[in-house]
């Protein structure tokens, strides 16, 4: 088996929905930045790449093959082939797991992996079942994430639910939804991101000038815990509110991989070593736990501890999921979880969330942050809709 090296990423900035990128489908940013992650390593003037990996929650209504579509838009050569993987908060980080899984087979040697979101495009879908002549006109299909009514619930209540399983309160959620926000703010401060993030020109209309984007538009940095505390929660009696729940987002992220013997034959550096991956099922009413359990079982693989990794990342789809997460983790590795190391540069709650590309910022975060601090193990993950948790684990390999 061949060892896989991450030999770098880009991404684009974060937008809100209706923000700054409210004029592009998924497919669009996804082959922007798999052109700008082409140029920034001059991989295509070294080599060739033989795959793309792209994941997308939600679709794009231009095509059904997402990945084939934005391989094309970014210029790759015909030859090169596209698989695209829907595996909803967790698409990216599955399709970086499925590429490694394919380089480490001598399969492939090269690959781009990653995936794209706007929730600002999002496609409606309509049964072809409804008969056009009814007097009633046909209505969009409601998205279901599992086929059992009582399992296909709002990941919200699911939220909710959790707070009350594993005991986590308002206060703790609003606490948590701070830390991210002031970690962010400080990891910006510091200019942690500008080398990842690819500068996007945007032209709004035909008579506007392009305007370029570079920054992340979701970080809230004057966040107070007073104002976190005065937000209604969505649900009555529940504890989650805007303020402590991740955003709907726009954004791209791609990350480049290869076989450590390519990389040494193209006389690239790698960031990191990919170890392994692991994805497991859950109850779907309970789907924000996944990454508890896909974390557990992927460390007991390799038989390391929690405390053997330095960076934790875990997708912040709510403070409650979070936070259940943690203390599930904890009962289960009988250990207490360092939370300086547990999304140290804040996350989706910051950031925001544009389900198909969080897991390749996942990855970014994770690999750029080992270096920072000289350690060796980082594990990056994600629940996903439907009752699913997806993980990776890398090593710090960079010298």
């Amino acid at each position: 088996m061949k060892e896989v090296v991450i030999v770098d990423g880009a991404r684009t900035a974060f937008g809100r929905r209706g923000g700054i990128f409210r004029v592009y489908t998924p497919s669009d940013l996804a082959g922007k930045t798999i052109r700008g992650l082409c140029e920034k390593t001059g991989i295509l003037d070294k080599g060739k790449v033989d795959a793309v990996f792209a994941g997308c929650a939600w679709g794009d209504v231009d095509c059904n093959n997402f990945a084939r579509y934005s391989t094309l838009k970014a210029g790759l050569p015909y030859e090169t082939s596209s698989t695209f993987i829907e595996m909803q908060c967790g698409s990216s980080i599955a399709c970086i797991n499925n590429a490694a899984l394919q380089l480490q087979a001598g399969i492939i040697d090269v690959a781009i992996a990653g995936g794209a979101e706007t929730h600002s495009r999002t496609a409606f879908k309509f049964s072809t079942c409804v008969t056009p002549f009814k007097e009633q006109p046909p209505v969009a299909a409601r998205m279901r994430l599992a086929p059992v009514e009582e399992d296909d619930i709002s990941m919200i209540e699911i939220a909710d639910r959790m707070a009350k399983k594993w005991g986590v309160t308002r206060e703790e959620c609003d606490r948590f939804a701070y830390d991210s926000q002031m970690r962010a703010k400080d990891a910006i401060e510091k200019g942690y991101f500008k080398d990842e993030i690819l500068p996007i020109e945007v032209k709004y209309s035909r008579k506007s000038d392009p305007v370029i984007v570079d920054t992340d538009e979701h970080p809230r940095p004057n966040t107070t815990l007073e104002g976190l505390a005065g937000m209604r929660p969505v649900m009555e009696g529940g504890v989650t509110t805007a303020g402590n729940a991740s955003g709907l987002n726009d954004g791209a992220s791609f990350v480049l991989m290869m076989t450590k013997e390519k990389a040494e034959e193209l006389g690239y550096r790698p960031l990191a070593r990919w170890i392994g991956g692991k994805d497991v099922g859950v109850d779907p009413k309970e789907m924000g736990i996944g990454p508890a359990f896909s974390n557990m079982s992927l460390l007991n693989r390799f038989g390391l501890k929690v405390s053997d990794m330095e960076v934790i990342e875990c997708n912040e789809a709510f403070a409650a999921q979070n936070l259940s997460v943690i203390r599930q983790m904890e009962i289960m590795s009988g250990e207490t979880i360092d939370r300086s190391r547990w999304n140290p540069l804040g996350g989706a709650i910051a950031f925001g969330h544009p389900n198909g590309a969080s897991g390749g910022r996942l990855c970014l975060f994770t690999m750029k942050e080992l270096i920072r601090r000289k350690g060796r193990y980082g594990l990056f993950s994600a629940c996903c809709g439907g009752g699913l948790g997806v993980s990776t684990l890398i090593e710090n390999i960079y010298e």
